[in-house]
């Protein structure tokens, strides 16, 4: 992931140390902190994909987030619930929501470092003989690339023959396009086995609209 000057895991750190030491000064830091790594780890998340999301408020974050499918619905669910308890900072936090906050925020965090994993791969996809329709292309790899124009996934088509065929072409998919997000999704469902089907369905849907 992108490194950011300062990391989710480090408000983590600093929210847990505060939670150790006690008291209603540091269960407010901790509180602080707590929120701190879970908006952090949004940006960190987008950012990696391109997204200037430094500009944006939370719940665009969120909901972007949402529409790349890189939480499960349940954590989004309480990742959401909490961010909506953290917003009243001046109330005196409570130690069981500063403690839950800890757990939902440190379980965001590691999670999302976790769902990292699929996007060094190139995915591959065969295409049967109707999906082809007489066309000499038999396959096609897509690999997620961060260059310093942008974040966007390489797909190249090839020819039946040899080692993996002939090249035949190639094209970009930038970040913030409709078949991009759907990939992150697919890629994403694919290494979690969650919703497989449907994130191929949202592949189709995002295609048929090009």
């Amino acid at each position: 992931m992108t490194e950011l000057k300062t990391s989710p895991v480090e408000f983590l750190s600093l929210a847990e140390d505060d939670f150790e030491r006690g008291g209603l000064s540091a269960l407010v830091n901790a509180t602080t902190n707590a929120k701190r790594a879970i908006v952090c780890q949004l940006d960190q998340l987008l950012i990696s994909f391109g997204y200037p999301s430094l500009r944006w408020n939370v719940p665009k974050k969120i909901e972007r987030l949402k529409a790349l499918g890189l939480l499960a619905p349940s954590l989004l669910r309480k990742v959401v619930n909490m961010r909506n308890i953290l917003e009243h900072e001046y109330e005196t936090p409570e130690l069981e929501i500063v403690e839950e906050a800890l757990d939902i925020a440190s379980l965001f965090v590691m999670s999302a470092s976790a769902m990292f994993i699929p996007f060094d791969d190139v995915l591959e996809f065969l295409l049967s003989d109707h999906a082809a329709g007489g066309s000499p292309v038999t396959h096609i790899t897509v690999g997620l690339n961060r260059e310093y124009r942008g974040v966007f996934y390489t797909v190249y088509a090839y020819e039946p023959g040899g080692y993996g065929g002939r090249c035949v072409g190639q094209c970009e998919i930038p970040s913030g396009h409709e078949l991009f997000e759907a990939m992150v999704k697919l890629s994403a469902s694919l290494m979690l086995r969650y919703k497989v089907n449907q994130a191929f369905r949202d592949f189709d849907t995002a295609y048929a609209h090009l």
